[in-house]
This record gives structure tokens, C-alpha cells and sequence, in this order.
């Protein structure tokens, strides 16, 4: 009990402070959670850059190698129909 009543004390001080602060510790402590908010965004804004980097890098990885493989397929097919066309010939 004496517990809940010194909390409802301390409430009714700082907000007595508070108000009798006035309007330029508000405006400070605003300043400063907008600060906090800014940066808090700032550093979204390169993780997310930082990931859609590595996704494009990896993007790009995944098509090179397809063409890689796509260009050995194609020389693959080229080889049996030379292949095959020569046996034609041969016999």
C-alpha cells in the first residue's frame, strides 16, 4: 500500500515538473525522438539498399551461370549434328 502511494506521489511530481517545465523540455526531448526516428530510418534505408545489392549480385550470378550452361547445351547439340551428319556421310 505504502508502495502504490508513493508511485501515485512521484506521478503527480513529475507531472507537476513537467508542466512547470514547460513547453521547452517537450520540444527537446521531441527534438530528440525525432533524431532517434531519423536514424532509426537512415539505417532501414541501407539495410534494405545493402540487401537489394546482394540480391542483384546474386541475380546476376544465377543468370551468368545459366548462360554458361545454356552456351554448352547449345554446343553439345551443335557437336551431335556434326556428328551425326557425318556418319551420314561416311557411309
Amino acid at each position: 500500500m505504502k508502495r502504490r502511494i508513493a508511485i501515485l506521489i512521484a506521478a503527480v511530481l513529475v507531472s507537476s515538473l513537467g508542466a512547470a517545465c514547460g513547453g521547452a523540455l517537450q520540444e527537446d526531448i521531441q527534438k530528440q525522438a525525432e533524431e532517434e526516428v531519423e536514424k532509426g530510418r537512415q539505417q532501414v534505408e541501407e539495410e534494405i539498399e545493402k540487401g537489394r545489392t546482394q540480391i542483384e549480385q546474386e541475380v546476376q550470378q544465377g543468370r551468368t551461370q545459366v548462360e554458361e550452361q545454356v552456351q554448352e547445351g547449345q554446343q553439345q547439340v551443335q557437336e551431335q549434328v556434326q556428328g551425326g551428319q557425318q556418319q551420314k556421310e561416311g557411309q
